[in-house]
């Protein structure tokens, strides 16, 4: 009842966002990043998450892959998810250039510092409801203010679901619909690096990567934010190929 709820206000706050954007603004792909805080997330790997996630944003790459494609622009959200609630760090943004990326990175990483220690993460509960957080990325999805043909769900969690029916169903679910679903596990657990794959990503050439320490993290998540932008780019091979993202 509380993730129907949640989902509920979700859809009709996304809803009226959108239907206050006078104009269609389309762009080449829409990606939606929920960041696991359960119960088995520390503090530290919270922060590991978000440095990875920030330092990827404003990656010279990824600003560069983002100009390369045929708008020239993303739309980028952000949501935390463990069980019961799904803390927006960042509402729907477009990233056109370093200065929007720059932007929307400060506000990841001010979301994350408002939400730690406040009576919101109190609520998030200890449990991992991967499901739930695909669910909540799908509806974020289908809310955004930006048209597209392409749209991305990232889940980055050091878990296997634990709460209700399971991942699958819902990923089954989202990928019929046109959805692709990406994954990040974070740390050494095979086990839950074999589920992510199989019971997780999936969709139109979905991936799943591993990173086992936090300088891992950063360079995993740039690159897996450069391989969805690129996706339908002229010269996405030559993007992919170049340096390591720092």
């Amino acid at each position: 009842m509380r993730r129907l709820i949640a989902l509920s206000l979700l859809t009709w706050a996304l809803l009226a966002g959108r239907l206050a954007c006078a104009d269609d603004v389309a762009t080449d792909v829409n990606i939606v990043t929920g960041l696991d805080l359960s119960g088995s997330i520390e503090p530290r790997d919270a922060q590991v998450q978000i440095d990875g996630i920030t330092m990827a944003i404003r990656s010279p790459q990824i600003v560069a892959a983002i100009k390369n494609g045929n708008h020239g622009r993303i739309g980028f959200a952000l949501f935390v998810w463990a069980s019961g609630n799904y803390p927006i760090l960042v509402t729907w943004r477009q990233i056109a250039s370093a200065e929007d990326a720059g932007a929307v990175a400060d506000g990841v990483s001010a979301g994350l510092h408002g939400l730690i220690g406040s009576d919101t993460l109190a609520k998030l509960g200890a449990l991992t409801d991967l499901s739930g957080a695909l669910d909540y990325g799908g509806e974020m999805l289908h809310a955004a203010p930006f048209a597209t043909s392409r749209r991305v769900i990232n889940i980055i969690g050091n878990g296997i679901d634990n709460v209700g029916d399971g991942a699958r169903p819902s990923r089954d679910r989202l990928v019929a619909e046109g959805v692709t679903i990406n994954g990040v596990a974070i740390g050494r657990d095979r086990t839950f690096f074999a589920y992510l794959k199989r019971d997780v990503i999936g969709g139109p050439d979905s991936f799943a990567l591993m990173a086992n320490d936090p300088e891992m993290l950063v360079e995993v998540v740039a690159r897996k934010f450069v391989t969805e932008i690129v996706f339908n780019a002229p010269n996405a091979h030559q993007l992919l190929a170049d340096q390591p993202l720092r």
